[in-house]
């Protein structure tokens, strides 16, 4: 019996939904050129194991400002440079963190946290702080540091600006204010500071408006 073949429906393609902004919803928005432009920044700066190696023209120079001798012992040919700070800990491969070794010296300075100390230590006296950083590290850092800056600067505007209300509530109450009571006037906004200022000060006319003064027809009964 001959194999028999039975009509199948055309199938129609489905038309891709459409959103009420009038775009497909599987389209892709385009990326911004200002994002483009952080994005590629990113992807061509050096990864962390390019960081932490020691460039040739960084390491020539370690060899002729030691001489070629190693410079823990002072004798040996100096055949490896050293990261001070380790790369394992993220010191980089900047000339201000290498140190020119024979291997024996090398293998016992990183088996020995007291020597590792020691060389870091000098090298931080020698160098200053974050004598490891590269150019990258020295950038995050900077970032950090004014991001800090201006933290700490807000505070200070706000404690500034909430000296005033508290001196008001502190003379009105008689008395100094309570821990407590200044935690709960610095977690106020500066909404809520506004309006909790004109009420301090409108208890205050009211209180004054309402003393009696003491003198020739009054009496204190």
């Amino acid at each position: 019996m001959a194999h028999q073949t039975f009509w199948k429906p055309e199938k129609k393609l489905k038309e891709k939904k459409v959103s009420s902004f009038g775009r497909s919803k599987k389209d892709k928005k385009p990326v911004p050129e200002w994002k483009k432009d952080i994005l590629a920044h990113h992807q061509s700066r050096p990864g962390s194991k390019e960081r932490g190696d020691f460039p040739k023209e960084v390491i020539a120079e370690l060899i002729e400002e030691s001489n070629g001798i190693c410079e823990s012992c002072k004798i040996a040919e100096g055949t490896t440079t050293h990261h001070v700070y380790p790369r394992g800990r993220k010191g980089r491969g900047v000339k201000t963190n290498g140190l020119r070794l024979c291997w024996p010296c090398h293998d016992r300075i990183q088996t020995n946290e007291e020597l590792l100390q020691f060389w870091i230590s000098a090298f931080r006296d020698k160098y200053g702080d974050h004598f490891w950083f590269d150019e990258q590290d020295w950038d995050e850092y900077n970032r950090k540091q004014e991001a800090q800056r201006k933290t700490d600067q807000e505070k200070q505007n706000r404690q500034q600006s909430l000296n005033p209300v508290k001196e008001l509530i502190s003379s009105a109450a008689g008395r100094s204010l309570k821990a407590k009571e200044v935690r709960l006037i610095e977690m106020m906004d500066d909404k809520q500071i506004a309006i909790f200022e004109a009420l301090i000060n409108d208890i205050v006319r009211v209180e004054e408006n309402h003393q009696v003064p003491f003198g020739y027809g009054h009496f204190d009964n």
